[in-house]
């Protein structure tokens, strides 16, 4: 999967934990921390975008450190 439609995939995911607007909210904030741009993400952009979301305080507190792993090494694998 590329790096535009494996981000589309996080944030259906993070929508049915926290819903629309605090996905959007954390995925956000996470491009900002990672230097991922919206065009042309690299897979390293995208590995960095993913560790940023996982160590979210957000995600850690709704998921757990375990949980938060799991979905880390999960959304990693995806990408080509």
């Amino acid at each position: 999967m590329d790096a535009s439609n494996a981000v589309r995939s996080i944030k259906s995911e993070l929508e049915s934990t926290f819903g629309n607007t605090m996905a959007a909210s954390i995925i956000a904030i996470a491009r900002t921390k990672a230097n991922a741009p919206l065009i042309g993400m690299t897979k390293q952009n995208y590995l960095d975008l993913v560790d940023v979301i996982c160590g979210d305080n957000r995600v850690q507190s709704m998921l757990g450190a375990a949980g938060a792993r799991e979905k880390s090494t999960k959304w990693k694998s995806v990408i080509d």
